[in-house]
């Protein structure tokens, strides 16, 4: 299974944020059920606030709860230099009871492939449930297993980066897919080169569940959930073999 820190490259929440920070895409179908439903709102797994913080900027009361101490810390300080007023709680997504329900659950960049096991899955699920208004929606995206997703190296050519403090940073990955687990274990190696020439390297470990489209249908169906709509990107194109995400809008079952 997984023998290693999955939330590793989470503990430097200014990499994070220089990599994913700018992401844009999951807006439009946010603030579309946001407007429909009102507040609260509830970014489960919210890292650093790049939503939590873009949502509440637009008028909502937004909750986070994210499991990594680091990325909660990084996201108070954006918060407080942006005047933004956000509740956060550092909880493990499978195990948090806030006492209240929310209007829409959101989960994003993929952070539901982080759970392993189908008991991780219904602990998560579970808690949703428990915070989700009957007429509420959870959105969630998560990678399609499709060939290419499973056996393709995303970063083929590398990424590349300047941080604020003048250091370049290189980022390479390998992966591999077990079917059995159905878990993407890839290990990521970053390079900085410092102003004065010098180099600093890190190795990360991490590991993505896979979920196929029929055995995500199933565990929504019997933990509560109907699935209302389900695209193939956040641009609500359909699902196809060449998905890049499945991107899932849910609501309790009746």
């Amino acid at each position: 299974m997984v023998d290693y820190d999955s939330f590793e490259e989470f503990r430097d929440p200014e990499t994070y944020d220089l990599i994913c920070d700018a992401y844009d895409e999951d807006r439009p179908l946010i603030e579309y059920w946001a407007k429909q439903l009102g507040a609260p709102l509830l970014d489960l797994a919210c890292g650093t606030g790049r939503m939590a913080i873009h949502m509440t900027k637009l008028g909502y009361r937004v909750t986070g709860v994210d499991v990594v101490p680091e990325m909660i810390e990084y996201g108070k300080q954006k918060a407080a230099k942006q005047s933004v007023s956000i509740e956060w709680v550092l909880s493990d997504a499978r195990n948090f009871h806030l006492g209240k329900q929310f209007t829409c659950v959101f989960m994003l960049e993929n952070a539901f492939q982080f759970f392993p096991t189908r008991a991780d899955h219904e602990a998560l699920l579970a808690c949703v449930h428990e915070h989700l208004h009957e007429n509420g929606v959870f959105i969630f995206e998560t990678r399609n297993p499709s060939v290419r997703n499973l056996y393709e190296l995303r970063l083929v050519d590398g990424q590349h980066y300047t941080l604020p403090d003048g250091r370049q940073l290189s980022i390479t990955e390998e992966a591999s897919y077990d079917p059995i687990t159905q878990i993407q274990h890839f290990v990521t190696h970053r390079h900085w080169t410092l102003p004065d020439g010098r180099h600093e390297e890190k190795t990360l470990h991490g590991g993505l569940r896979y979920t196929f489209p029929q055995e995500l249908e199933a565990l929504l169906h019997y933990n509560g959930f109907q699935i209302h709509a389900r695209y193939g990107n956040w641009q609500q194109d359909p699902l196809t073999a060449d998905s890049p995400a499945m991107v899932l809008v849910c609501k309790k079952r009746a």
